[in-house]
């Protein structure tokens, strides 16, 4: 069955989770939702993440050993929106039962993702300094037999990480997605003012909802390039440098299998620097405007 969003009553917090720091997702639906600190011989947590490690780690967060139940999917409503929980811990979201530390929400900060710590848990010095996040899709059910060419990034929130109740708006002309499901990830750079700059994803089961028939295939993505105004660096925009249409993900500063190149302190971001737009991304579809072709050679990434 899928599995749905489900709001429950807030507790007071009596204390802070000495492992709660940093942000991920939170939804049954998600490889490695019951991963703990004590599952593997380093913390590799949803929340930890991920900077200068080989590939077999940090793809879908190393946790494809962990999957969802076959039933958890999470369901992307075509033309409507679907809300993610974003938090430092699962014992802040909906999900706490299942939590290692059990029910740590609070009832005065309920859409806070960190509750009881400063914005540098989540790498944001202010809420001008959230940078956008990002997910994307493959029409792919079998996630072992994804590659990071497959996904395409159908939606973009410029406000995430600064709420809890996080919302992505789904694009209207989006196909079902075959028996089994689609396969889904979560991405998340935050902005060079916010501490060491890392990567984050988390991969997700997902299925598409309210599609129309003969709905349109997703054009095959290209890398997104620099090109609106970097107010960290002081350059200005190039429209002309725009990467137009479908967009893959960025995969930056790991040890193998980067797409990205981008200094430390100039990260690819999931807003109008690399032009994504906020909500849905609509002209990922191959009935969309063409596509301008792109002139950045990517890092063939290793084969598992």
């Amino acid at each position: 069955m899928l599995s749905r969003l489900v709001l429950l009553p807030f507790v007071a917090l009596s204390f802070l989770s000495p492992t709660s720091a940093h942000v991920s997702i939170w939804h049954p639906s998600m490889f490695g939702f019951n991963v703990t600190a004590h599952t593997f011989s380093w913390d590799n947590r949803p929340v930890v993440p991920l900077a200068n490690l080989p590939f077999t780690k940090w793809w879908f967060h190393g946790h494809l050993d962990y999957p969802p139940h076959p039933g958890d999917l999470f369901e992307l409503p075509a033309g409507g929106k679907a809300t993610l929980e974003v938090a430092c811990d699962k014992g802040f979201t909906s999900y706490w039962a299942s939590n290692e530390g059990g029910d740590i929400r609070s009832s005065n900060q309920r859409n806070y993702p960190c509750p009881g710590s400063p914005t540098s848990q989540f790498h944001t010095v202010d809420e001008q300094d959230v940078t956008g996040c990002a997910l994307a899709i493959t029409y792919t059910p079998d996630a072992r037999s994804v590659k990071p060419n497959d996904f395409v990034v159908f939606s973009v929130n410029h406000k995430c990480v600064w709420s809890r109740m996080t919302e992505f708006e789904i694009p209207g002309d989006m196909p079902l997605c075959p028996e089994g499901g689609c396969t889904c990830a979560w991405f998340w750079i935050h902005s060079p003012r916010s501490g060491e700059e890392q990567m984050y994803m988390n991969g997700f089961k997902c299925t598409v909802t309210n599609s129309r028939p003969g709905a349109p295939a997703l054009a095959r993505p290209q890398l997104a390039r620099r090109c609106g105004f970097d107010k960290y660096n002081n350059v200005q925009a190039d429209p002309k440098n725009c990467t137009q249409g479908a967009k893959l993900p960025f995969y930056w500063k790991q040890a193998e299998g980067n797409s990205m190149f981008e200094g430390y302190y100039s990260p690819p971001l999931y807003n109008e620097l690399y032009n994504f737009k906020h909500g849905a991304q609509n002209d990922i579809f191959v009935t969309s405007q063409p596509q301008k072709p792109c002139s950045v050679k990517a890092q063939s990434f290793k084969e598992r």
